[in-house]
């Protein structure tokens, strides 16, 4: 090749080299994407049970109160010694509860029944409670007051109020004790299924006489 041809090929050479590199230069640096984390997984949500939802609590007092009845409850048996001391009442769920206590163990006989009006013994007193119906109640025991056991206390009064307050069971009042046998009115809302528990407590030594009212 002549000198004269072969310097201007060199020189177009590099020419194009320049070239390539000052493109190559020009070009924007490609975009590097930013390294992604997976999302993490849902968390289900799980929402509490509603009160409204809940199953209503079981009442074992009062059990099958609809089915009682409101027929006379007895239990024959002698009138015996130990004296009722106490009288208290308490509601629950589907009835509400009233109390004897008995200050001893042993059979107890008891008459619970509805009566237009119940009427002291012996006195024949009548006895008015509140309520759309008067429950009488008869236990075979004496009140306290005839053991002369606690002399600090004031001896029941005929038509005395001793308990109440409740949806369906009112008051209660003492209608008198003659030959240990104790009566007492039980004013109720109207003529409720009833049921009478007869419940020894050998650990204190005491029987409890639980009358039950349904709602």
């Amino acid at each position: 090749m002549r000198p004269r041809y072969a310097l201007a090929a060199a020189l177009l050479v590099a020419a194009a080299v320049a070239g390539c590199a000052r493109g190559q230069a020009e070009q924007p640096p490609a975009a590097v994407a930013a390294p992604t984390s997976a999302a993490p997984a849902a968390t289900p949500v799980t929402s509490a049970t509603s009160p409204a939802s809940r199953p209503a609590p079981r009442d074992p007092v009062c059990a099958g109160a609809s089915s009682w009845g409101t027929g006379p409850k007895q239990v024959d048996a002698l009138p015996i010694t130990p004296e009722i001391y106490n009288v208290r009442a308490a509601a629950h769920g589907a009835c509400d509860r009233l109390v004897f206590d008995v200050n001893g163990l042993g059979r107890v006989g008891y008459l619970a029944r509805y009566v237009p009006v119940v009427h002291a013994d012996p006195s024949d007193q009548l006895v008015h409670v509140a309520g759309g119906a008067a429950l009488q109640v008869t236990i075979q025991a004496p009140d306290w007051s005839q053991s002369g056991h606690q002399p600090w206390r004031t001896p029941w009064q005929v038509g005395q109020r001793l308990a109440g307050g409740g949806s369906s069971l009112r008051e209660v009042r003492f209608a008198g004790s003659f030959e240990h046998v104790t009566t007492f009115a039980v004013g109720v809302r109207s003529q409720r299924p009833f049921r009478v528990l007869v419940l020894p407590d050998p650990a204190n030594h005491v029987t409890r006489i639980a009358v039950d009212v349904a709602r």
